[in-house]
């Protein structure tokens, strides 16, 4: 594989793996669903023609939601005109709340990693046959040669101790 061919799949991936975030980024600031549509589709070609000053390992989510953000200030200024919108002020007010909470449950999503690594392997494999995936509770049940009450009380067990897990991680980390 050539070098432009690795750039261009690690932007895929990462672009495919923050949609939902931008997504709900550009909805935060823009309240019409159809409006932060656009702005995403638009978001998204920007990304693409930018990806090149892109540094490969920086923080692609931090990239990508400043992109955002000057296409919704695109936006809004062609649209205000026809339909009230947050002023500019608000919606930095709204970007940096944005950018504290996604930063939060990033320290979430990693602590809930580290705390699945710390299950026993068999709790693990409950975790990522319901989780990861998204087998049936059923299907675990006669995989694991369990009956479903069980398995739904073990995932109930799991899902309590790895809470407590990420509670306890992003307490002692001054996050919690």
């Amino acid at each position: 594989m050539s070098e432009t061919d690795q750039d261009t799949t690690e932007f895929i991936q990462l672009l495919t793996e923050h949609q939902r975030l931008l997504f709900h980024y550009i909805h935060s600031l823009i309240p019409a669903r159809n409006d932060a549509d656009e702005v995403l589709q638009e978001t998204n070609l920007v990304l693409w023609r930018e990806y090149h000053q892109f540094e490969s390992g920086s923080n692609f989510r931090a990239w990508a939601c400043t992109v955002a953000l000057n296409q919704v200030r695109a936006f809004t200024s062609k649209k205000r005109a026809k339909r009230p919108c947050f002023d500019t002020e608000t919606m930095m007010l709204i970007s940096e709340r944005q950018e504290h909470r996604s930063a939060y449950f990033d320290s979430r999503l990693d602590a809930l990693e580290n705390c699945i690594q710390k299950l026993p392997p068999r709790k693990r494999t409950f975790v990522d046959q319901r989780y990861r995936l998204g087998c049936s509770v059923e299907s675990i049940a006669n995989q694991m040669g369990s009956s479903v009450e069980a398995v739904y009380k073990m995932l109930r067990r799991i899902r309590t101790t790895l809470h407590d897990c990420v509670d306890q991680t992003l307490s002692q980390e001054g996050l919690g």
